[in-house]
């Protein structure tokens, strides 16, 4: 068994000033005797020192092992189904959402806003507002919509000219001025990929709900959720959103391959499904009706590898018995240990472009003298240290991000590395 099925977990809050945090941190996030098991899960601690869990998260052994086990029976038995409501369901908790039948199973976060950004009824000249630091699945949909139907997109900035982040109260003004009696969907991250900036989106969405009372039209509001599902705890309800694309293999450590939607009640008569088959329908027949199912499931259709939906269960259940508010303390104590360290570096080298609010595990920075590329080209061959380039929005910044894996001896390592690279 596990450490994460065994361990004894403490339910003691505290408050750790020194570690920079404005919330409550479990004293089970600096028990290193329990998190040190923990890593033995996971294959690739004894590889390198992975801080790019924003772009893949690698899987414990636990899952690993369930997708394989599913595998060799479909190929011993010819079963290739299972128990999809069940991972409905496991889904549904993880997001809090009110239950299974607000989840579509996708392949990924790109494949479930193309589900929404084709399914919508939009019209030439009707207005789709995107942020300046998009990952490419959220913004080519929605570009490949403009194209085909002649809607317009605006862009709302998350920096001033010089790269330095707004705040809260700047950019809910800046969407607020962007939006129009043309606007008719909202769709921007909950966290960006490109400096882990963490949105207002409750804000957010009770702005488009004010405005589209307003103007007397919807203003459909739909997150991409690919980074925090598994990194902090979720609840789409409390975000008020209408839909919600995320995946298994970032933060969740699932198998690589499969995503989900969620879609309120509210928006699902409002997205027709524009790719579809078998299992999306509630009757079709051969008198040339077709009805699609009034859930979700409306968006699934065609034979899935099942194995894929076990595995992501069983990162689930990993995770689930870890306890996701405990992953949050522990992503948060080693992101701050992360920042703190980078801090003492940054004078002449570098500035952050992470806002100091957003103290989730992915953290940014802009070199001032040394080439990105470069930078992360020395680290992976140098030291064995992979990370991640941030191409995206012309930042040319580098990225970083710690995961339940990482240890506080990776930090000092990665922080030794990176210490010898800007020098």
């Amino acid at each position: 068994m596990t450490a994460a099925s065994t361990a004894t977990l403490p339910s003691i809050l505290h408050t750790s000033a020194a570690n920079g945090y404005s919330k409550p941190l479990l004293p089970i996030a600096e028990d290193e005797k329990y998190w040190n098991a923990i890593r033995e899960d996971f294959p690739i601690t004894h590889n390198l020192l992975y801080f790019n869990n924003g772009t893949m998260g690698p899987s414990p052994r636990q899952v690993t092992e369930r997708v394989t086990k599913r595998v060799e029976h479909v190929d011993a038995t010819g079963d290739y189904g299972g128990d999809y409501e069940g991972i409905r369901k496991a889904i549904a908790r993880v997001i809090h959402a009110d239950s299974g039948d607000h989840i579509a199973f996708t392949h990924n976060v790109s494949e479930a806003i193309s589900i929404v950004s084709s399914g919508i009824d939009l019209k030439a000249g009707d207005e789709v507002l995107l942020t300046t630091q998009e990952h490419a699945g959220n913004a080519i949909p929605w570009l490949a919509r403009k194209n085909r139907d002649g809607i317009v997109i605006k862009f709302v900035s998350l920096t001033d000219s010089n790269w330095n982040p707004l705040s809260d109260d700047e950019f809910v003004q800046r969407v607020s001025d962007a939006i129009t009696p043309r606007t008719r969907a909202i769709s921007m991250p909950h966290l960006t990929c490109t400096t882990g900036h963490m949105l207002p989106i409750k804000r957010l969405t009770a702005l488009a709900r004010e405005k589209a009372q307003k103007n007397g039209a919807p203003i459909w509001f739909l997150a991409d959720g690919a980074h925090p599902p598994g990194m902090l705890e979720t609840d789409v309800r409390d975000l008020g959103v209408h839909a919600y694309a995320s995946c298994g293999h970032k933060w969740l450590l699932g198998p690589k391959g499969i995503g989900f939607l969620y879609i309120s009640e509210e928006f699902i008569p409002h997205v027709i499904p524009t790719w579809s088959g078998g299992e999306a329908d509630k009757y079709w027949g051969y008198d040339a009706r077709l009805e699609f199912l009034p859930t979700a499931s409306r968006y699934d259709f065609a034979t899935q590898n099942f194995a894929l939906f076990d595995g992501l269960e069983a990162a689930i259940e990993y995770m689930e018995k870890i306890g996701f508010d405990k992953i949050e303390a522990r992503v948060q104590y080693l992101t701050t240990k992360l920042r703190n360290g980078l801090r003492e570096l940054a004078p002449g080298h570098f500035r952050f472009l992470t806002p100091e609010s957003s103290l989730t595990g992915l953290t940014t920075i802009k070199l001032d003298k040394m080439d990105y590329k470069k930078f992360a080209e020395d680290l992976i061959t140098k030291y064995k240290i992979r990370t991640r380039i941030v191409p995206e929005g012309n930042l040319e910044a580098n990225r970083f991000s710690a995961h339940i894996y990482t240890s506080p001896e990776n930090i000092e390592k990665f922080l030794e590395g990176t210490r010898s690279v800007l020098s």
